[in-house]
């Protein structure tokens, strides 16, 4: 039993030295340090190492439990003090084993629990970074677009743009829009494809307005294209009463980021 309790204890220090390492990685990366990652080991192998010991520790203390109760019965009336202080000493490595058990147990749920905390954490990071790189991306292309595309020979109509997904006429509320200040934009487009939201603002960009820009938002996977952007409601306003009749212009709509 005492093997079985030792290979329970090294399995709570292995699982502790993963979750501090884990963090380690999770604390540094939010100061900026990089430090290389950890792999995932296998959750499923581990799990099913881990109930297999617990189930083989189990089975040894339920055992000892009958032993101990023949005894028990074997050694009722008896006045010989050898079997007295050997079931004594029985019961009490019993007692210290369960305990020993319940706390190794104990302690293993608190692991598993700050574990899946700092999973999250890491996979909530490696989304952050992912929406840096696409943004960086994203705004190459724009440069790009901006810097490449010629005006059009002949003038564009409200019929040549793909506008995309059709706006609400009220001001739409846009959260945790990362690198895009919070403001109201005057959005003329929503895509949900690159290859759309590209081709869109080629076209804005040969119609003559060269001030195009979109962001995107993560709660939704759309790009909100747009070329003017208001610190108040009333610009913002104004400017969509007076937003002429500039091709692009015939969906523009009104978004308010709040971040």
């Amino acid at each position: 039993m005492n093997d079985l309790l030792t290979r329970l204890d090294e399995t709570v220090a292995s699982r502790d030295q993963d979750l501090k390492d884990l963090k380690e990685e999770n604390d540094l990366g939010e100061q900026g340090i990089f430090k290389a990652p950890r792999p995932f080991k296998s959750i499923t192998a581990e799990n099913a190492a881990l109930e297999s010991l617990k189930v083989e520790l189990n089975n040894v203390i339920n055992t000892r439990d009958e032993e101990i109760k023949a005894l028990e019965k074997s050694y009722k009336g008896s006045i010989n003090p050898a079997d007295l202080k050997m079931l004594e000493r029985l019961k009490s490595e019993q007692l210290e084993a369960l305990k020993s058990r319940e706390n190794l147990m104990a302690t293993l749920e608190k692991i598993k629990v700050a574990t899946e905390i700092e999973r999250k954490r890491r996979i909530k990071r490696a989304a952050y970074d992912n929406a840096d790189d696409r943004y960086s991306k994203d705004m190459a292309t724009l440069n790009r677009i901006k810097q490449t595309t010629p005006a059009s020979r002949v003038p564009l109509k409200e019929e040549d743009f793909d506008f995309g997904e059709k706006q609400s006429s009220n001001i739409q509320i846009v959260k945790g829009v990362k690198n895009t200040d919070s403001g109201y934009y005057l959005v003329i487009a929503v895509h949900n494809n690159v290859d759309k939201r590209d081709e869109f603002v080629r076209k804005v960009v040969s119609a003559g307005q060269s001030n195009i820009n979109f962001f995107y938002d993560e709660n939704t996977s759309k790009y909100f294209i747009y070329y003017e952007k208001f610190n108040s409601v009333e610009q913002a306003t104004r400017a969509l009463q007076s937003k002429g009749d500039k091709p692009y212009n015939g969906r523009m709509s009104m978004v308010k980021i709040e971040n």
